[in-house]
């Protein structure tokens, strides 16, 4: 049996995340502003974006991507999974989704494509005229997963992206990653918190393919 001190202890360590820290949270992140395609410009098509980040269920640090049990198995919800909480001690509690019929690789698709288009290229969807001669871009998703960092006063959630583009484009040679974190500091993590650090690391995306591909 716990011991009073203890059960504080955990109680306080849970406490500090806002409540429903043991369940599973479905958030829907903000896909930010919408661009419309230049009226010139190179144009490309996203071919397909690949879901490769590794999960785990016990991970020796929580940046590493991490659902329960078999969970970890399942695509349906690797798919979707965003985020693990923790409590103050670091151990794992319930974990973060996107809505069901929504991906990580949809959100990472339009990320990228708006990327392109603030860069001056247009980024043709199927059923375009001229999507077919378009120029083909693929995508790889390394890393793209938030997290939570207890401290002595305040606690720090995080969110790394690891983005592989590649594509017969000058700009891209021959396969180029964008990289990039964000995070922020807090008292207590609620489930807004999650949607807005994970429309950070959304926007960092952008950020980093504009610079990246910009002529």
């Amino acid at each position: 049996m716990l011991k009073p001190l203890k059960v504080a202890l955990l109680v306080a360590g849970m406490a500090i995340l806002g409540g429903c820290a043991a369940s599973r949270s479905v958030v829907v992140p903000d896909g930010g502003a919408t661009v419309d395609n230049p009226t010139q410009g190179i144009a490309i098509r996203i071919d397909r974006v690949d879901d490769a980040r590794r999960f785990e269920p016990s991970p020796k640090t929580p940046d590493i991507p991490s659902l329960p049990g078999d969970d970890v198995r399942n695509a349906a919800l690797t798919s979707r999974a965003i985020a693990r909480k923790r409590n103050s001690f670091g151990l794992a509690l319930g974990d973060v989704l996107l809505p069901e019929g929504q991906s990580v690789s949809q959100l990472v698709d339009g990320a990228i494509c708006t990327g392109f288009r603030r860069a001056g290229y247009r980024v043709l969807k199927p059923g375009a005229p001229g999507y077919e001669q378009a120029t083909p871009v693929t995508a790889q998703i390394n890393e793209f997963w938030s997290w939570f960092q207890p401290g002595f006063s305040s606690v720090t959630i995080w969110n790394r992206e690891d983005i592989t583009l590649a594509g017969p484009l000058p700009a891209l040679g021959r396969g180029i990653t964008v990289k990039g974190e964000v995070s922020e500091q807090m008292m207590a993590v609620f489930e807004n918190d999650w949607r807005k650090i994970i429309s950070r690391g959304l926007a960092e995306i952008t950020e980093k393919v504009r610079a990246a591909v910009t002529r």
